[in-house]
């Protein structure tokens, strides 16, 4: 056996749950070309006979049967044989005794093989009740059994999947084991783990198909699946489900951009793809926030007490990462439902936000992002009072800095050069603040909230202190006097938006005084800034195939800044 059979087989012995198995089992099965006519997910909370999977296949005898498949973790053994409703032998039998009802046709004359799965082995103590209970309830009545213990799928998931892309190779083999390794080495996501996925996209050049998908890409999209679900079992072991969140965040940044790329996303075959692993990574951030959102309402409950003096920055930068989180699902989920179908979570947002009052106060520019959603979402629920609220203290935290430590975020997001001028008190050459794009989509809120006062005190504010506010501007609006001055040509806004960070645009300066010494008042702001309502429109692709909302999350891997269409539909 090779060192990658090895690692193939360490991998999936380490599958202590029979849910964890249940997850990977279908993906191998999919690979192996077989119909799948229900998973354990499906039947959540029935009574499933004993049948963890029901599929049907032509057989290595050339003969099409139906295959029942029973998932157990671990070695068969007396712990697990003699355990009521849910142990082995209970299960076999419920298995022999039951049928399963479809629509599949001729589904009842198929002849029906069961297949027991486990990742361990037969232990002797049970090897003679477990033989006799094989032979006189299937051999005996002609039923068709097989043993897949853990080499026959350690067999089977190297051939069919980690053979295929993550351990294809000397390269690729060298970026998954550095990938493992290193999973809680550090906060972000690793150049290895970006490498390896970029790595396994670009191994085949997309050439379309005629009727079903070619298998080399069927093991794609299971193998990113398979990784995924790799990465959040190692998360479980280290009690980390931010490490599965962020690294389960890059495959489907790069996922949906090989998609874009691709012309794909009209693809239904292929969007079916997207959505399991999507959805797994929408589960990913529901299981993360049920686990942590007792903590986090509590008062400066996202501060940590051992994080010492990082703290200052360290439960900032924490909790606008969270709202971020929270944002995300809230945004997903009034997609798919409505508005008024997530008003409670908008309410707990509200909550999260005053027990954490560091969400008031922006390190880096880029907070923009879960700024931006926050009030985007109590606008859209009619909660223009804690919409108000949070503008205002923002706003208020803004100028305590500038004038109290002579700081604004950071225009260049670099959260290394903001504990330096804590650490220190002195900026680096890298910080910059003396232009600030967060002011103005603030300045541009201050409207769309009709907040004349505060309107007053910030442009007095930024007249003082002689501080630069721009909107960025895509060079890709539909109306756009400026599309010649793109450098890549080639790509559209969105394929360019998921590949990195995006620069693609101009700053359109926001101005705030008629001449040297007259201010606009905050009725001709308003009008000025109704004119550029239309500055930039764009149709995007993800919208017109129900997922609108996806670019959120490419804004935030990449921290480009929203565009101006995302907030002045409110005007």
């Amino acid at each position: 056996m090779n060192i990658n059979n090895i690692i193939v087989m360490n991998y999936l012995k380490s599958l202590k749950e029979d849910s964890q198995l249940d997850a990977i089992f279908p993906m191998l099965l999919h690979v192996l070309g077989y119909d799948i006519l229900s998973t354990p997910k499906e039947y959540k909370g029935f009574s499933q006979y004993g049948k963890d999977i029901v599929a049907v296949k032509e057989d290595d005898d050339g003969i099409k049967k139906k295959f029942f498949f029973e998932l157990k973790a671990g070695d068969i053994d007396k712990s697990n044989w003699f355990i009521e409703k849910n142990g082995v032998r209970d299960t076999l039998l419920m298995t022999a005794d039951h049928e399963f009802r479809t629509s599949y046709a001729d589904f009842d004359n198929l002849p029906k093989k069961v297949v027991l799965v486990f990742n361990g082995m037969i232990n002797s103590t049970i090897k003679e009740l477990y033989d006799g209970l094989i032979k006189k309830e299937f051999t005996k009545k002609g039923t068709e059994f097989e043993e897949w213990n853990i080499y026959k799928l350690t067999e089977l998931f190297h051939t069919n999947l980690f053979n295929s892309y993550l351990l294809a190779d000397n390269f690729s083999s060298k970026l998954f084991n550095r990938v493992i390794v290193n999973l809680n080495s550090f906060d972000g996501v690793s150049s290895d783990f970006e490498e390896l996925i970029d790595y396994m996209l670009a191994k085949n050049d997309w050439k379309g198909y005629s009727n079903e998908i070619p298998r080399e890409w069927t093991k794609l999209f299971e193998s990113l699946r398979l990784i995924a679900l790799i990465i959040y079992t190692e998360s479980l072991d280290y009690n980390n489900l931010d490490i599965s969140k962020r690294f389960t965040t890059c495959i489907i940044v790069k996922f949906w951009s090989w998609i874009l790329r691709n012309k794909l996303e009209n693809d239904i075959k292929i969007l079916d793809y997207f959505k399991e692993l999507y959805l797994f990574y929408y589960n990913i951030l529901v299981d993360y926030l049920e686990r942590t959102f007792n903590i986090a309402s509590l008062r400066n409950g996202l501060s940590s007490e051992s994080g010492g003096r990082y703290e200052q920055i360290g439960y900032t930068y924490r909790t606008f990462n969270y709202i971020q989180n929270i944002c995300f699902i809230v945004n997903f989920e009034k997609y798919a439902n409505g508005i008024e179908k997530v008003k409670d979570k908008i309410d707990s947002l509200s909550d999260i936000l005053i027990k954490n009052n560091v969400s008031a106060r922006p390190l880096l520019d880029i907070h923009s992002i879960p700024i931006i959603d926050v009030l985007c979402l109590f606008i859209e629920a009619n909660e223009l009072e804690k919409a108000k609220l949070y503008l205002k203290n923002i706003l208020g935290y803004l100028r305590y800095g500038k004038n109290t430590h002579n700081r604004l975020p950071d225009a260049n997001n670099n959260i290394k050069s903001v504990i330096k001028l804590e650490i220190t008190g002195e900026k680096s050459v890298f910080y910059s603040d003396s232009t600030s794009p967060l002011l103005g989509v603030l300045f541009e809120f201050l409207v769309i909230l009709n907040m004349k006062k505060e309107f007053s005190i910030m442009q007095e504010f930024v007249a003082k202190n002689d501080i630069h506010i721009a909107i960025f501007i895509p060079h890709h609006g539909k109306g756009s006097t400026s599309k010649d001055l793109r450098i890549d040509k080639e790509n559209d806004l969105e394929e360019i938006l998921f590949s990195g960070y995006f620069n693609e645009g101009y700053q359109s300066q926001i101005v705030l005084t008629k001449n040297i010494t007259e201010q606009l008042s905050f009725k001709e702001f308003k009008n000025e800034l109704i004119k550029l309502k239309d500055e930039f429109e764009y149709d995007y692709r993800c919208e017109k195939v129900g997922f609108g909302f996806i670019n959120s999350i490419a804004h935030n891997y990449y921290k480009t800044p929203y565009f101006p269409d995302k907030w002045r539909c409110y005007l």
